[in-house]
């Protein structure tokens, strides 16, 4: 008799199966770990590159020209909305036949204004409001329509609320305007 007796294919077939699937195993654990090295490369330089960026961040703004570092020397100030007097009315345009909120703002403080952000809302005789939306009636420099640049001290602005296409004059004397300033910032002088 024969000792030696060769493998079932059942058996076979199991052994196939599980070194296939050792070897899968193997060869993409291999492939994530090398991923995985290279990415914690790419993040550490990543990293020291925003380090040395923020490190030369002062450098950088005294480098700009005056006109654009200008723009960075401002704080928020909440408590300087005292300083500003705000008035929202609505005029009659004779060409479209309705009536247009008009803000007027007046900077009675001794700071210049370089962002003032302002939520206006138009209210029905009854209190609800029908519509809403910010407009930004001073900005760090004046370009355009839009950018309308910043209020000096002691001066007074009117602006056309350009976000609003008006109501009927039907409406003139059911609606009314309410705002609330949400932004405020000013000019701070560099000391050089």
């Amino acid at each position: 008799m024969n000792a030696n007796r060769g493998m079932s294919p059942l058996t076979a077939l199991f052994i196939g199966i599980f070194g296939v699937g050792a070897v899968t195993i193997a060869g993409v654990s291999s492939v994530v770990l090398y991923a995985m090295r290279i990415a914690d490369h790419r993040i550490t330089d990543v990293l020291g590159l925003a380090e040395n960026t923020i490190a030369g961040l002062p450098e950088l703004i005294d480098s700009l020209p005056p006109a654009i570092g200008d723009l960075l020397n401002d704080r928020r100030a909440p408590e300087y909305a005292a300083s500003l007097d705000v008035d929202v009315t609505f005029v009659t345009d004779e060409r479209s036949g309705r009536i247009h909120p008009v803000m007027t703002i007046a900077n009675e403080g001794d700071e210049v204004v370089s962002m003032l952000a302002v939520r206006v809302a138009a209210l029905k005789a009854n209190g609800v409001p029908i519509r809403e939306w910010t407009e930004v009636v001073a900005t760090p420099i004046a370009i355009e329509n839009d950018w309308r640049g910043p209020l000096m001290p002691h001066a007074t602005r009117h602006v056309v609320l350009s976000r609003c296409s008006g109501f009927p004059v039907k409406n003139a004397d059911a609606v009314t305007a309410v705002y609330e300033i949400s932004e405020v910032r000013v000019w701070e002088p560099t000391d050089g």
